[in-house]
């Protein structure tokens, strides 16, 4: 099985906006797929993030002259899959995806060889 990162962008000033009650509604919906995931072996870590951050460096390229600023990255997920399409097809089955709270982009994670 190969490894995916799961990156969970969201518009964080909506999570910002959010009152306790649908807060712990969005994370008892993430919690149950999450259990799905270990379920079936597919889930091998993942946190939420903090809605405060920093961004070091310059863009290397954007979508045009001006940055979407309510888009963030809301938290990460490590899954495992047998190829790109089963890890997309995992991650489209989050009841986030499905009710267009969220999206994620998926990447593979790099395997390097370990050489004594």
């Amino acid at each position: 099985m190969k490894r995916f990162l799961l990156l969970i962008r969201e518009d964080i000033s909506r999570l910002a906006q959010m009152s306790e009650e649908e807060v712990q509604q969005d994370i008892a919906e993430m919690n149950s797929w999450v259990e799905e995931l270990v379920r079936f072996d597919n889930f091998v870590s993942g946190e939420p993030l903090e809605n405060e951050g920093q961004t070091i460096g310059k863009p290397v390229a954007t979508d045009g002259p001006f940055i979407d600023s309510k888009e963030g990255i809301s938290g990460y997920m490590i899954i495992q899959a047998e190829n790109l399409e089963q890890a997309a097809a995992i991650a489209a089955q989050c009841p986030h995806i499905v009710q267009g709270k969220i999206s994620m982009e998926l990447r593979p994670i790099m395997e390097i060889s370990q050489e004594s």
